[in-house]
């Protein structure tokens, strides 16, 4: 294991703090509720199961509990209309933070615009700022009282470390600004890198490779959907049992872990449960790993359970 010469910033969030040394602070998990063909979820009437949503958010929140991971709810709205319920009902029901997020940029402005209305921004990150953003999501965001923001990584022109890194710093040709400099000029203190999953055999390596890059370069708190890994590899869609490629899965996150994610983007809710205790063994590693270089951990970590 290793230790960063850069100081790590952290980035605090509610009552979640993201980033640090590896080894230092417990990886937080970030479940989607409410996400495109979420079982609880009818679209087309923008309503959800309250009762089932309510059980899913309280799993998370025991599980996370017991193991010391902590947790930040990212909530879809699939369409405008239920956005605002979306968001409600997560403010409700959790002290915890949440994400606004949406496939549909409408959807997304009127997450932006009712959280700003309702006053509880001081606890929302906005997912997220990407290679395709425009002037009118610009303008959302600087008019938003949100208090932070995923820099979302993915780049689909070109998925190098060099390539990737230059869209954060000056838009490596690909976009007119970079996105950290885009993230500033929207108001964002506060920000989370996600380098973006890429397919396996097509830069999902270098995925992994880029929360250390930008840690080391840039300090950055990071965060990963790693278990998009599994889910583009097209062997393993192959494999008849799917209880391996759900562990498979689920596993993907421990080496996010020991690669430099701070958060990790764990995908369904309904996963959490396996997906903490296996986060949390990687944590107990990597805390294990780091104490000759005098890396102290909080008192809740999951370091605790060893």
């Amino acid at each position: 294991m290793y230790k960063y010469a850069r100081e790590q910033k952290i980035l605090e969030i509610g009552n979640v703090k993201v980033g640090g040394q590896i080894g230092e602070n417990p990886t937080v998990l970030i479940p989607t509720i409410f996400y495109d063909g979420h079982n609880i979820v009818d679209d087309k009437n923008n309503t959800f199961d309250a009762a089932k949503a309510e059980a899913l958010m309280n799993e998370v929140e025991s599980v996370c509990d017991e193991t010391g991971n902590p947790c930040i709810f990212q909530s879809v709205g699939v369409t405008p209309e239920i956005m605002p319920k979306c968001l409600d009902f997560v403010a409700e029901h959790t002290d915890r933070p949440f994400i606004i997020d949406s496939a549909e940029i409408k959807a997304r402005y009127v997450g932006l615009k009712h959280t700003t209305e309702v006053g509880y921004g001081d606890r929302v990150m906005y997912n997220a700022i990407n290679m395709m953003i425009e002037e009118e999501e610009i303008k959302a965001l600087k008019e938003a009282e949100v208090e932070a923001a995923v820099i979302l990584g993915f780049n689909m022109q070109d998925p190098s470390v060099h390539a990737r890194i230059a869209l954060l710093e000056n838009g490596g040709g690909f976009v007119d600004k970079g996105l950290l400099p885009i993230a500033k000029e929207c108001g964002f203190k506060k920000v989370l890198y996600d380098p973006g999953v890429q397919p396996v055999g097509n830069g999902a390596g270098a995925s992994f490779r880029l929360l250390s890059v930008a840690k080391a370069k840039f300090g950055l708190p990071t965060g990963l959907g790693a278990h998009n890994v599994p889910s583009s590899w097209a062997w393993l869609k192959k494999y008849p049992s799917m209880i391996v490629r759900h562990i498979a899965g689920i596993s993907a996150n421990s080496i996010g872990v020991t690669m430099g994610a701070n958060s990790l983007f764990i995908g369904p809710i309904e996963d959490a449960k396996y997906a903490a205790p296996t986060v949390a063994m990687a944590d107990i590693i990597a805390a294990d790993s780091v104490k000759d270089f005098g890396i102290e951990q909080p008192e809740d970590h999951p370091i605790k359970l060893a």
